[in-house]
């Protein structure tokens, strides 16, 4: 009959717990996580200046013709458009 060999002569390597490598992957993993969430939930700051700078020159051009109305120098006319 044949025997089984001692289990003391088998060796297994058991693994027990994370490696800290596996640990820092998954931390990097969920900062990106985060901030691209925050990117995409936050409002761009650049809009928020290109809308400042739209009613700047909204403002500033609305300045131009109110001077220009009050000294005359504006006159409104309707002419036929130009043929080049």
């Amino acid at each position: 009959m044949l025997q089984r060999p001692p289990r003391g002569d088998h060796q297994e390597k058991e693994i027990y717990g994370t490696h800290p490598g596996d640990v820092g992957v998954i931390v990097v993993a969920a900062m990106l996580t985060i901030v691209m969430v925050l990117i995409f939930i936050t409002p761009s700051p650049f809009a928020r200046l290109e809308k400042a700078q739209a009613e700047q020159a909204k403002a500033a051009r609305q300045k131009e013709i109110d001077k220009a109305m009050a000294t005359g120098e504006v006159s409104v006319s309707i002419s036929s458009p130009r043929h080049h």
